[in-house]
């Protein structure tokens, strides 16, 4: 990911940190959190674009 993670859904800048980790989002969930939309939550990797 680039330096400004954000949203493929709305464009919102990503909170990242504790919420990104390498914990995965739920037990049959293997996809790991990347950071997390103020718009739509925890957000993983496939939601996640490259800021400009």
């Amino acid at each position: 990911m680039g330096d400004s993670p954000r949203c493929r859904l709305c464009g919102a800048a990503l909170t990242t940190g504790l919420v990104a980790t390498g914990r995965r989002g739920g037990c049959c969930n293997a996809t790991p959190i990347v950071g997390a939309c103020p718009e739509h939550g925890p957000l993983g990797p496939h939601h996640v674009v490259d800021g400009e």
